[in-house]
């Protein structure tokens, strides 16, 4: 699940470190085979399944798989509830695929990597589910992360999904296999709209169609915010992620919580800044350095705590939306701070910005400098 391990990873893309998220990417792919045996002896059916919690040659945890072999396992399924019918984990990836390709504009890695592997993992969906008499997919039985444990077209798959979709029929033509191309363009019809509900006469996205058993603490009816970047700063109908943030229970900033990554892709500046103070002051005294965060949710040192602070103060000094560049989207105004981060389409950004006012910008190449969307408060010298 990405609020765990995947965060750090994530943060590589803005920090311009291409090459030290090609071993996750290929640990995947590696389990590839095993990922469609897996679907194939369980289900019956074509795609591949990647549930949470793997090791990294593809078997499931055998806490969470139980120690029955599958022929006599009566649900060919993991039997730890806390992660039986999550299945983001594919989506996920295929999300950081596509986010590295965008960065790096690598075609072969596009081609004999993401798309093979995005059109396996949108392929289980398509098999899996069968479809309302709407003639949408309908997710049942599913989960919302480890949250809400009895759903139906539960919300992180839905938005994966949708981003997934979205984005593969947006690449150049050329890249796509005829059967990739006949897998989108079906499952682009009979998706499911993305799930909302009304609190105190309010609008917001919800965790699922219909969700129930509540256990854990993510928030999953903030994932079309991140990884899914359906909504967010520039992007319409943001009031009903806002709304669903405000209204998310609980909340905090520690450990692979997401809360202050959200709040900077919404654009709430003072929320994000809070978040990040929180975050950064707390680290477990028992231990000499303090990036040993923690402890929180697992063990010391946290690796997603700091993750997740990173990638927060990434988006809060940028955030990209295909060619789109937004400077300082939710970065305290108030703040001088001098950065180089990447962007995407093989572009780096460096910055000081001091007393309200951006003293030096270097855009490269230079030709990305007319993508570039700046904040009402910023000033050019």
């Amino acid at each position: 699940m990405l609020d765990r391990d995947r965060i750090p990873y994530i943060s590589m893309l803005a920090s311009g470190d291409f090459e030290m998220m090609e071993p996750l990417f290929n640990m995947y792919l590696a389990q590839l085979p095993l990922a469609k045996y897996r679907t194939n002896i369980a289900f019956k059916h074509k795609g591949a399944l990647f549930p949470e919690c793997t090791y990294f040659w593809g078997s499931v945890f055998s806490v969470s798989w139980g120690f029955k072999h599958i022929d006599v396992k009566e649900e060919k399924l993991q039997e730890s509830r806390w992660h039986k019918y999550e299945w983001v984990c594919g989506l996920e990836l295929a999300s950081m695929m596509y986010d590295y390709y965008l960065y790096t504009r690598d075609e072969k890695f596009a081609k004999e990597k993401f798309l093979p592997f995005t059109e396996l993992v949108i392929l289980f969906f398509e098999q899996h589910y069968n479809t309302d008499t709407e003639g949408y997919l309908k997710l049942e039985p599913s989960q919302a992360l480890e949250t809400w444990w009895i759903c139906t077209n539960s919300t992180p798959e839905v938005a994966g999904l949708h981003y997934l979709v979205e984005k593969v029929a947006s690449m150049p033509q050329y890249l796509l296999s005829d059967s990739l191309k006949l897998l989108i363009a079906k499952v682009d019809k009979i998706l499911p709209p993305l799930p909302v509900m009304e609190v105190n006469n309010k609008k917001m996205l919800a965790p699922a169609e219909k969700f129930a058993d509540y256990n854990n603490v993510e928030a999953p009816e903030l994932y079309p915010v991140f990884p899914f970047k359906l909504y967010g700063s520039g992007k319409p109908d943001i009031d009903l992620a806002i709304n669903a943030y405000y209204s998310r229970n609980p909340k905090g900033s520690y450990g692979w919580r997401q809360d202050d990554i959200f709040a900077a892709l919404l654009g709430l500046t003072s929320e994000a800044k809070t978040g990040i103070l929180e975050r950064a002051s707390k680290w477990d005294k028992e231990f000499r350095f303090p990036a040993f965060w923690g402890p929180n949710y697992d063990g010391t040192p946290d690796q997603c705590h700091g993750g997740v602070l990173l990638k927060s103060l990434q988006v809060m000094l940028l955030q990209c939306d295909d060619r789109e560049i937004r400077l300082l989207p939710a970065w305290p105004k108030e703040w001088d701070v001098d950065f180089k981060l990447s962007a995407p389409y093989n572009t780096t950004i460096e910055v000081d910005y001091k007393q309200n006012k951006i003293v030096r910008l270097k855009v490269t190449p230079e030709e990305r400098s007319k993508d570039i969307i700046l904040p009402d408060f910023i000033k050019m010298p």
